[in-house]
């Protein structure tokens, strides 16, 4: 079954380094993010990591969209995180990541 593109923006971006990490790779010239699943996650079972590299954390998709691609991906089919825009909220000082997730055939 083709797998239709979903367009979110992450969630958990205030934790850890995923403010720095997008202030310094949420954009267009980087293209492209890592999906992981983080079936061991404590806080939600079908945890999906968005990151740089699978080094630089960026956030995890949404539980209503981590609930859809988590179960694909523990089937093996493999995904990416498109960049689509890097949100700022003024007057706060945070940023947020907006991507769309497409499958792909890569390893």
């Amino acid at each position: 079954m083709m797998f239709k593109p979903i367009e979110t923006k992450l969630a958990g971006v205030s934790f850890d380094d995923c403010q720095a990490n997008i202030r310094k790779w949420g954009c267009a010239d980087i293209g492209t993010f890592a999906i992981d699943r983080e079936p061991d996650n404590p806080h939600d079972p079908n945890a999906v990591c968005v990151s740089l590299f699978r080094i630089h954390k960026m956030g995890y998709l949404p539980k209503s969209v981590s609930q859809r691609i988590a179960p694909l991906m523990d089937q093996g089919r493999t995904f990416i995180a498109e960049f689509v825009c890097r949100n700022e909220y003024a007057p706060y000082d945070r940023v947020g990541l907006t991507v769309r997730i497409v499958e792909t055939t890569e390893e």
